[in-house]
């Protein structure tokens, strides 16, 4: 039934079919119950922002899914609140199916619509904004159908913590993103919040999150944004979190210590972000690609692919990326067409100190050439074009570059 899914949303990454079969409406047997407060005090919203908190209250004319199971046949009553008192306590009213067993074992889900989908779905339909979709509850109880009634022996319980994440980019200015991602540590997309228009502040359902890295993808201006977040200790379904997510993108830089920063930090440098995406491939990457900031200097192929070549740039690695490595064809064409071309590429590192720009020179890459096994692939920066270049050829620069 939909609601297994819900229920493990907080553990599991797994993706559940739950639409077949779909459950009947139920209808013969009206029964009136109670449901205790979601917090202390009523409100008319059912999911509205307070002091540094969210308000989470059940609110009239709402519909609850009461899941059970008749004849082997899967039911779901459409339970309505007709009252919220004023300690918060709701009034449901539903109807079962006529022979319906007394004590029939029953699942809640709170809302309706959250039992006819798994919660991949649920987190993937989020548009950023505050609403009761946001708050997913699930509970268990016992229907009675001699003398009609609901025993509620688990109240509906959050399934998720709710996030208002305020972005901003790299210098502190506020920025507002049409699309936001947020994946684990192994690169899962927990979810994906796609709002009607641009927003700088949004609400975002997330199961739990153990302790570890996150990563947040945005675009904003129709640029790609990056950022990821450290958590020491593991959140709490139903509870609110606010944080500020400082994202940077293309022509920003990556510390020493892995740390994205703003080209004018004060910080240790040691690349430049060039492409932000991702790619499963040979010698592939998860995030994004960032150059070094100066050449590793001219040198045939053999060298510039050796331990001595590229691998073996100054300042070190960061251990939060990739070890310096000689760029693919490919990495070079993702990097050139994401800074808008090679000139612009080649002039993209002016105004980090320290950098140095491309030269209007060959720079090597990692790929071989297919027809003949004496050359690899160099790219033009004067005239923007794939050379075959000889591999002995040693006036050829090499660009040392770091997978992230």
């Amino acid at each position: 039934m939909a609601a297994l899914a819900l229920m493990t949303a907080a553990c599991s990454n797994d993706d559940n079919d739950l639409t077949t079969p779909q459950p009947q409406q139920a209808e013969g047997i009206t029964i009136t119950a109670q449901l205790a407060p979601k917090t202390s005090g009523a409100t008319t919203r059912a999911v509205s922002e307070g002091t540094n908190k969210i308000v989470a209250e059940w609110a009239v004319n709402e519909h609850i899914a009461i899941l059970y199971t008749k004849d082997a046949t899967p039911y779901a009553a459409d339970a309505t609140i007709t009252a919220v008192d004023g300690s918060g306590a709701a009034t449901i009213t539903f109807e079962v199916e006529s022979g319906t067993a007394d004590d029939t074992p029953c699942t809640l889900v709170y809302p309706y619509s959250a039992a006819m989908v798994d919660h991949t779905t649920l987190l993937a339909e989020q548009d950023g904004t505050l609403n009761a979709n946001l708050d997913v509850r699930v509970g268990a109880g016992t229907i009675q159908t001699t003398t009609p009634g609901l025993t509620v022996t688990t109240q509906p319980a959050a399934q998720f913590a709710i996030f208002k994440f305020t972005l901003q980019n790299l210098s502190a200015a506020a920025k507002s993103a049409t699309e936001f991602k947020v994946s684990d540590g192994s690169g899962n997309v927990m979810t994906t919040v796609t709002s009607g228009s641009a927003s700088g502040e949004l609400y975002v359902a997330l199961p739990v999150m153990a302790a570890g890295t996150y990563w947040f993808n945005a675009t904003i201006d129709s640029k790609p944004y990056i950022a990821k977040a450290t958590t020491a200790a593991a959140t709490v379904a139903g509870k609110y979190y606010q944080t500020t997510v400082k994202m940077a993108t293309i022509g920003d830089v990556i510390l020493s210590d892995g740390k994205f920063a703003a080209r004018s930090s004060t910080g240790t440098k040691v690349a430049m972000i060039a492409y932000l995406g991702s790619e499963t491939g040979v010698a592939g990457y998860a995030h994004g690609l960032a150059l070094a900031l100066s050449d590793r200097g001219q040198m045939s192929w053999t060298n510039a692919t050796g331990a001595s070549g590229a691998a073996a740039h100054t300042p070190a690695a960061p251990t939060t990326t990739s070890s310096w490595m000689l760029p693919s064809k490919d990495q070079w064409d993702y990097m050139i067409n994401a800074a808008g071309g090679y000139e612009a590429l080649r002039g993209g590192f002016s105004g980090i100190t320290d950098a140095s720009n491309l030269q209007s020179a060959d720079y090597w890459s990692s790929t071989e050439y297919e027809d003949n096994s004496s050359y690899a692939w160099g790219y033009s920066f004067v005239y923007g074009y794939w050379n075959d270049v000889g591999k002995s050829y040693s006036a050829t620069r090499v660009r040392a570059c770091l997978a992230f």
